[in-house]
């Protein structure tokens, strides 16, 4: 029986502990391996890290090498940015598998064409978000309080922050940031409406006013954070809440409403 036993181990391929390599997007852009964050100097150039960014914004869908060299150095001869662009995948790859437990390809796949992001192989927030912000909404449509309750409070706890907020201003991140938002919006919304129907306003409240630090503009949550206020009995703060609200919509040019109109009634999660 020894014998045999050792003969199945000999013949047994010795299994190797896949790295924990996970990317942090919502807010600060962070890429953490086995829980530890990749310093800075790991990166070595910023288009290093812009390359799996913008890999991250097609989500798991391949990018044309075109369409990289591009996005990264605009009108630039690319005979001279294509080994730029080599340079920054081999770099990023590095930075996710530096000791080179696993094929090149395993979590950035490339061919002559395109290069792809392996999302499945990474925890990335931004995807764990969507999913449970998705799940959460379709139960809550669907009348299962109890069930779209966990999956909303997941989502609400994993928003921390819009998407890639250093780059505001690149319009490859536009996108998905909107996305992302939209769907945290959805969430707070829900969540809000849940909080209020068991007379937990303060709850309500605090997820109104975090949808307004995102969006002083959002008329709905501004009206919804009125209508709370006053469920609370904060007559004073939502006296306070409906001048603010006032002061966004002229900003933007929209008449405000009166206080009895728009209230919860007409604010519905997505």
């Amino acid at each position: 029986m020894a014998a045999v036993e050792v003969r199945q181990r000999i013949a047994e391929p010795e299994l190797v502990a896949l790295p924990q390599v996970a990317i942090r997007s919502l807010g600060a852009f962070v890429v953490e391996r086995e829980g530890e964050v990749v310093p800075a100097a790991a990166w070595q150039s910023k288009k290093a890290r812009d390359v799996l960014k913008l890999l991250l914004c097609c989500r798991g869908r391949p990018a044309t090498r075109e369409a990289l060299i591009e996005a990264l150095w605009p009108e630039q001869d690319p005979r001279r940015t294509s080994n730029r662009l080599s340079v920054a995948l081999s770099t990023a790859r590095a930075v996710l598998d530096p000791d080179h437990r696993l094929a090149s390809d395993y979590f950035i796949c490339a061919n002559r064409y395109a290069i792809r992001l392996e999302c499945d192989k990474l925890d990335i927030d931004v995807e764990r978000f969507l999913g449970a912000a998705r799940a959460g909404l379709c139960l809550l449509r669907a009348g299962q309080h109890a069930a779209a309750a966990g999956q909303l409070l997941a989502a609400e706890a994993a928003y921390t922050g819009d998407f890639l907020e250093e780059d505001l201003y690149e319009d490859w991140a536009f996108s998905l940031r909107e996305e992302a938002h939209a769907n945290y919006v959805a969430v707070a919304g829900a969540l809000a409406l849940l909080a209020d129907a068991n007379g937990d306003h303060e709850e309500a409240i605090r997820l109104r006013v975090r949808v307004l630090e995102r969006d002083p503009y959002d008329e709905a949550a501004h009206l919804a954070l009125i209508a709370s206020h006053e469920a609370a009995g904060h007559h004073g703060h939502a006296h306070r809440a409906h001048r603010r609200y006032a002061e966004r919509m002229h900003e933007i040019g929209v008449v405000p409403r009166r206080p009895t109109e728009g209230r919860a009634g007409a604010l519905r999660p997505l």
